[in-house]
């Protein structure tokens, strides 16, 4: 994984804090162009949007086309980035194993026989992977 930073522009901090300040999510990660420009993927309510749109056209502090608006399909694949491979493996067998059904219908054990580690091994790649996908849900 690699990080970035930059200083955003005035025009980006806006629009970041226009986001911040509403019921829109932006979906990562933001693509930046190299004419300067950047495309965001926003999801929120239609009540939303038409604030943040308020906000921006009366403080004129973003200028932005609309490309494409629709009901939000989350990409499975941006949280399998989360994960490293073994992970993804244990979380697979835990699913199937029945580890997260209410009621719970497999323990630690059985979901660390699947994989062929210690239930403890097990436990801590699970955590881990809690820890990042619900991480990621509430950033």
């Amino acid at each position: 994984m690699a990080v970035s930073q930059f200083e955003p522009t005035d025009v980006t901090r806006r629009a970041l804090e226009l986001q911040r300040e509403s019921d829109i999510v932006i979906e990562t990660p933001i693509q930046f162009n190299s004419d300067g420009s950047f495309r965001i993927t926003y999801i929120g309510s239609d009540a939303a949007f038409q604030e943040v749109y308020r906000h921006a056209v009366e403080e004129n502090a973003v200028t932005f086309e609309v490309v494409e608006t629709g009901d939000y399909e989350p990409d499975e694949a941006s949280f399998a980035r989360l994960l490293t491979t073994r992970q993804q493996e244990v979380l697979k067998a835990a699913v199937e194993a029945g580890y997260y059904s209410a009621p719970r219908q497999s323990t630690l054990e059985d979901v660390a026989e699947v994989v062929g580690i210690a239930p403890t091994t097990a436990g801590e790649h699970l955590r881990k992977v809690e820890e990042r996908v619900f991480g990621a849900l509430v950033r």
